[in-house]
């Protein structure tokens, strides 16, 4: 497993999520409510950027054709074969690190 920095906690604002390309692949850290989740960035259906989606609560609508994920679990709330990874985040001093296996 590695641990990869993605930046302080203030700069991802609660209900908001950052990007990442970390080897090769998109991925993504979301804060809500002062927790902070991190899954795959991309949407199974077209790979638009999740971060770019309207997030309500718990769940990102893909901002390309509305497909829905929940972002603490990854599960697809529109297809159920759709769901992707969740990754473990870590918070160490005020910085935030996301792990990837």
């Amino acid at each position: 497993m590695k641990r990869f920095k993605v930046g302080s906690k203030d700069s991802i604002k609660p209900g908001c999520g950052i990007a990442l390309n970390l080897l090769g692949k998109k991925y993504a850290v979301f804060n809500i409510d002062g927790n902070y989740y991190g899954m795959d960035g991309a949407c199974r259906h077209m790979k638009a950027a999740l971060v770019k989606g309207k997030i309500t609560g718990t769940i990102v609508t893909c901002s390309m054709h509305d497909w829905q994920y929940d972002i603490t679990s990854g599960r697809c709330l529109t297809e159920d074969w759709a769901s992707v990874n969740t990754y473990p985040v870590e918070i160490e001093n005020g910085i935030v690190y996301i792990i990837i296996d």
